[in-house]
């Protein structure tokens, strides 16, 4: 093959690669740049959360019934808390045993410990951020829908909560000690509704049961989706 305009093919390729190198070197440039501004924006979300959370948790101690303040800070936390499950790796996936019980936290801190009780998850479950973010919303309904039914009036209560690995698939349970409720007559605006829609988005199904003392919320769900 001939030369053209006194240029080897074999010059031509190399100058080729290397200017296909230094476009590639760029756009990585511009995608750490980009992950960067990212991170830095999540990380001011998060902070706004938190303060706003913090507040709300401040004001509700001067109201005669706080609960509904106390529960739109849990909602808060819980938001914040996946925030901070996403600090160490962007594309890791969310360990559910940090990440539930920084969510037990959020809900000790919520209601000034008048809600108490363990939630332990198997320490090598791991999921993606949209579905830990469902399982973390389910706990957290869970919990405020025992606020409302459970412990009225500001009560003392217990919640304990377990996600654990059965064959090939996951069982979140949420179970509380107080006065219990028939699911079969509560309205459909009091959060089952949200809990079995979130229970779909995992490939699960939701179940409630009235035990001889409190309520049990349980969500099953396959721990890997194609």
């Amino acid at each position: 093959m001939s030369e053209v305009a006194g240029v080897s093919p074999a010059v031509g390729g190399k100058n080729k690669i290397a200017e296909l190198e230094a476009e590639l070197a760029s756009v990585h440039a511009e995608l750490r740049a980009e992950k960067e501004r990212y991170r830095e924006l999540r990380h001011r979300v998060r902070n706004d959360l938190q303060a706003l959370a913090t507040l709300i948790s401040a004001q509700s101690r001067r109201l005669e019934r706080p609960e509904g303040c106390s529960n739109c800070a849990m909602r808060l936390r819980s938001a914040v808390e996946l925030h901070n499950a996403l600090d160490e790796d962007d594309d890791a996936e969310i360990c559910m045993s940090s990440y539930l019980w920084a969510l037990s936290e959020a809900r000790r801190k919520a209601f000034d410990d008048r809600i108490v009780g363990e939630t332990i998850a198997d320490d090598d479950i791991f999921l993606d951020y949209r579905r830990a973010q469902c399982v973390g919303l389910v706990y957290v309904e869970a919990v405020t829908n025992a606020m409302k039914h459970a412990f009225p009036g500001g009560a003392q209560g217990e919640v304990q909560a377990r996600l654990r690995r059965i064959g090939d698939r996951l069982e979140l349970t949420i179970a509380d000690n107080g006065c219990g409720f028939d699911p079969a007559n509560v309205s459909r605006g009091d959060g089952l509704q949200l809990m079995r829609g979130l229970a779909r988005q995992l490939k699960g199904e939701a179940f409630f049961e009235r035990l001889p003392q409190g309520t049990l919320v349980r969500v099953e769900f396959p721990e890997h989706v194609g």
